[in-house]
């Protein structure tokens, strides 16, 4: 047992519903939230979140004032030299959102498109690698890249297709175009580097929540209309 009574836990301010809501908003809520939960009750810790920017929120976690990260952390190869994960807990992959009427079925026809990103996301590292010769529109919020879609201002977004399923459900003039291929990614929950028994005990508790049903009940919970 952690000798840890209390978990900090660093939340990325801009909300990747449906990994978890708006932590200030009236009902903090979500598929993270839900594990999460789970997973601190079955090892007897409080929870204490912490709601930052992103960048903040790493910093602090490098620097030991944060236990974890739990808010749709993407598993790169860069991110496991400076930070510990624990095993995945969601697959995914990237995908290309659109308006209703518009066809997106290939990466040719992202030629000529404005593409809109949030700063400082995978989705963003990979459009500049792969359109570079595109117009790239950033955005700091989930909320605001949405709103540049539906309002004309960009030709189409490029999100982790568990956000863009969130995203849609509220909106039925956006659409998924297309996923991208080769673009396999995985969240995980981010601690600082060299803090293995935790991540022991996070690996332990998860391999139980799947093996006794209470993983993939949160999962339909959140994840029954939504496409990876």
């Amino acid at each position: 047992m952690v000798n840890k009574k209390v978990l900090k836990v660093g939340l990325d301010s801009a909300a990747p519903f449906p990994m978890h809501s708006d932590y200030n908003a009236e009902n903090f809520q979500g598929f993270e939230v839900d594990l999460l939960g789970a997973i601190t009750k079955h090892l007897g810790l409080a929870i204490e979140y912490e709601v930052s920017l992103w960048s903040t929120i790493l910093e602090k976690l490098f620097k030991g004032e944060l236990d974890i990260i739990c808010s749709a952390v993407t598993v790169t190869a860069s991110r496991q030299h400076i930070l510990e994960f624990s095993n995945p807990y969601l697959h995914f992959r990237l995908c290309a959102v659109v308006g209703q009427e518009d066809t997106l079925n290939s990466l040719h026809h992202f030629k000529n498109k404005t593409i809109g990103v949030r700063e400082a996301t995978e989705a963003e590292k990979y459009v500049r690698e792969q359109f570079p010769a595109n117009n790239i529109v950033y955005a700091v919020t989930n909320k605001e890249l949405y709103r540049k879609l539906a309002s004309g201002k960009i030709d189409l977004l490029v999100d982790d297709s568990p956000i863009a399923g969130g995203f849609l459900q509220k909106n039925k003039k956006l659409k998924i175009g297309m996923f991208l291929p080769k673009t396999d990614s995985s969240y995980a929950i981010a601690m600082k580097k060299g803090d293995v028994q935790l991540k022991a005990q996070f690996n332990e508790v998860l391999r139980l929540l799947k093996e006794n049903g209470t993983y993939h009940t949160i999962y339909k919970k959140w994840f029954s209309d939504i496409q990876f």
